[in-house]
């Protein structure tokens, strides 16, 4: 059974919140979450994390609002239209890369 996933947004600045779902989130003290968080800031090439407290699992991970991914995909294809040949976007998470045409 999972638990309820928890939300941190404690930085005004970061654009994501840290997302933990499992069992066991109450052990999870608020210093350990705020830890958690500015190491998914320092290192984005980390996907999640996985957090053992005995014989619990809590996974942790980032979360974007949609309206950010949307805004991302507007970007690319903004600069795709800028005069450059194309744009290859390499997702962190080992897909494929993805080419968009430019307009140049």
């Amino acid at each position: 059974m999972t638990g309820h996933p928890c939300e941190q947004r404690d930085d005004p600045a970061r654009t994501w919140q840290l997302v933990m779902t499992g069992n066991g989130l109450h052990r999870i003290t608020p210093e350990a979450q705020a830890d958690m968080a500015r190491l998914l800031d320092l290192d984005p090439s980390i996907s999640h994390l996985t957090v053992e407290v005995g014989d619990d699992r809590i996974h942790v991970a980032r979360d974007w609002p949609s309206d950010r991914m949307e805004e991302a995909d507007h970007l690319i294809d903004r600069i795709a239209a800028s005069g450059v040949s194309a744009i290859v976007v390499h997702d962190r998470n080992g897909e494929p890369p993805r080419r968009v045409p430019g307009g140049g």
